[in-house]
């Protein structure tokens, strides 16, 4: 079989190694102070309180106001966008031609979203990426002398705004817990996108949701 012109494209932020190296925290640190505009007047106001505000064009008219940070947030990549909880640590490499994104939640997983591109992946495309992702994961999970490691076979699947294919890898560590990667190869309209989600299996009830909400929330930037 001829070589692909795949390999380019996917490039190393593929790879867990490259992608753990993210260093650009999005979510560290949370902004307290906001500028709100009022009928073309600017106020900088603080979060999470009640406020009146006076228009200093015309002092008898006062606003009251309340302004708190959403529990959702949304990312927007080069192509691609989605939201995730608030309480997750974003840390975004800021890639030109492909960007990566490692989201990490409290409750206990991960997941690296890297943006392929806006022209959506072939049905063959999806299948090499997949591929070439899934040799990637087993690679550095094989690092950890893992016991019981089992790759599920590729199959279809299907979110909101995007479809693919994906691959379950089930592995113990080294101190006997379950762990669970979840590999998907997604397109969608004007967007192509892959992602490695990976969880302790005890936490799975407590994280489901969560990772349910990122996976279809992908859409086109707009």
């Amino acid at each position: 079989m001829p070589r692909s012109n795949l390999t380019p494209r996917l490039g190393v932020p593929l790879l867990p190694a490259a992608i753990l190296a993210c260093a650009t925290a999005a979510g560290a640190v949370e902004p307290t102070l906001f500028e709100l505009v009022i009928n073309g007047e600017s106020f900088t106001v603080e979060a999470n309180r009640v406020l009146e505000l006076t228009s200093r064009r015309d002092p008898e008219v006062k606003y009251q106001v309340a302004l708190r940070i959403a529990p959702t947030q949304r990312i927007r990549l080069n192509a691609v966008q989605f939201d995730y909880d608030r309480l997750c640590e974003v840390r975004d490499d800021r890639g030109r031609e492909q960007r990566t994104v490692r989201i990490e939640h409290e409750l206990g997983f991960t997941m690296l979203v890297t943006d392929l591109g806006a022209t959506p992946l072939s049905e063959e495309t999806q299948k090499e990426a997949l591929k070439l992702l899934v040799d990637s994961v087993v690679a550095n999970v094989r690092q950890q002398q893992p016991a019981d490691l089992e790759v599920g076979q590729p199959r279809s699947c299907r979110f909101r705004g995007a479809s693919g294919r994906s691959v379950t890898i089930h592995y113990r560590d080294a101190q006997d817990l379950g762990r669970t990667y979840y590999v998907y190869v997604l397109s969608g309209a004007r967007f192509a996108v892959s992602c490695v989600v990976q969880y302790v299996d005890n936490d799975l009830e407590d994280v489901r949701e969560l990772i349910g909400q990122i996976l279809n929330s992908f859409a086109p930037v707009r």
